[in-house]
């Protein structure tokens, strides 16, 4: 089977893909993996074959006009600037998707390709599969969408996933129709998802049951198969997975450190995070490894229990930790989880802060949005969390992520569906 996997965005958007592709090839299938051109170094370092996209997406949140953007902690402005962005360069991106789709037989993609992604395979004939890594947007009476959870009754919980992919359609809705008409397809009169859900396309949240649980009105093709992580065999061997010596030594001379890090996440407001490690610091004896990721920090405090790196491997670096400060990614919420470590979501867009909801409300941690956050609130966060009611529930959820096995479950509904 000649499968392309198609995704676009962040690295977190990337890596569990990384995982499929490795496992779809060690079942005998050839297996290309496509993303913005950033990232061709970071794929074939596993030794998957990669196929560049137009674009990349450091430099989209670091240009200027990105990083203004940012500065606003605005969701909504983000998604605009993010589509209008695709939308200036539609005919390059667009060439490099056909490229891409007219290599494979069978599709692999996320929600952000889908404008593209389900043209070209509608035109070409080929099957899609969709999976996604954040909260469902699949309608269900059982609760209401993350951002929306100002209620919980069945009609009004179906209506907030309409509310949602009416404003997706709402950014997509010309690019894709004017694409169709270019291929001589039909133009769509409805929602793309809905559009592609009347098909029955597999639609798998590759994600925890132990923190969302499928609903019980579902239709058989959306499935939750539980959360995937790359191999420990491959990560071990691949380039950027190897700890520098400063690090090591630094984390072998103390208390075990608090890792913070905002990853692929866009931070806009870099003086405001600065400032309040600096106020951490001073006002607690905690060691801190701090990750910038793609953020630019031109000001970060100089403190002996400060240690900034770009990147770490979370599978090694974590289980040296206490507890992790991050953004809200579900992988590395899913890494954290399975290392036992308590969590504090700093939460910035998109699914961040359904996620920060779900840490709170299963007692894993706490919750804060970026808007809000201050050093003070931090610290008392780190103190609330220290307990052992959460220790302990950190521990079950753990153990739980630790047994399942949802790079296999996602394998098999995806080889299933594509009938081989």
């Amino acid at each position: 089977m000649n499968i392309g996997i198609f995704t676009y965005g962040t690295r977190g958007d990337l890596q569990p893909y990384i995982a499929l592709a490795l496992e779809l090839k060690d079942r005998g299938h050839n297996v290309s993996l496509s993303a913005t051109e950033d990232f061709k170094d970071f794929v074939e370092g596993f030794g998957v074959s990669f196929q560049p996209l137009w674009g990349n997406a450091e430099t989209m949140m670091n240009s200027i006009e990105g990083q203004r953007i940012l500065q606003t902690e605005n969701s909504i402005k983000l998604m605009k600037y993010y589509f209008k962005v695709l939308q200036e360069n539609r005919e390059t991106l667009r060439k490099s998707y056909l490229e891409a789709i007219s290599k494979v037989d069978f599709i692999i993609a996320n929600s952000m390709t889908l404008p593209i992604v389900s043209a070209l395979a509608e035109k070409q004939c080929k099957k899609v599969a969709l999976t996604y890594f954040m909260p469902p947007v699949v309608p269900t009476t059982e609760f209401p969408l993350g951002d929306f959870d100002f209620f919980n009754f069945p009609w009004y919980n179906k209506l907030t996933y309409k509310i949602a992919q009416g404003f997706f359609w709402k950014f997509i809705k010309q690019d894709t129709n004017e694409y169709r008409k270019e291929l001589g397809l039909p133009e769509l009169k409805e929602n793309v998802i809905t559009y592609l859900d009347k098909q029955k396309i597999l639609d798998l949240y590759c994600l925890s049951q132990s923190l969302i649980a499928q609903p019980k009105d579902w239709e058989s093709h959306h499935k939750i198969t539980g959360f995937i992580n790359i191999p420990k065999q491959n990560r071990e061997t691949h380039y950027l997975d190897q700890t520098p010596i400063e690090l090591s030594e630094w984390l072998s001379t103390g208390d075990k450190p608090i890792y913070i890090g905002f990853g692929s996440n866009g931070v806009g407001n870099t003086e405001k995070i600065s400032k309040i490690l600096k106020e951490v610091l001073e006002k607690t004896n905690k060691r801190i490894l701090f990750c910038t990721g793609w953020s630019q920090f031109n000001h970060l405090p100089k403190h002996e229990n400060l240690f900034v790196t770009k990147y770490v491997n979370h599978e090694t670096i974590l289980p040296k930790c206490q507890l992790g400060i991050f953004h809200g990614g579900a992988g590395t919420l899913a890494t954290m989880l399975r290392h036992n470590l308590p969590v504090i979501i700093v939460s910035f867009y998109t699914d961040q802060p359904t996620w920060g909801k779900i840490v709170e409300s299963k007692k894993l941690g706490v919750h804060i949005p970026v808007k809000t956050v201050s050093a003070d609130k931090l610290i008392s966060a780190i103190q609330n969390i220290e307990t052992d009611e959460i220790k302990r529930n950190v521990a079950k959820i753990g153990q739980q992520i630790r047994d399942e096995n949802g790079l296999d479950q996602a394998i098999t509904e995806i080889e299933k569906y594509f009938n081989v």
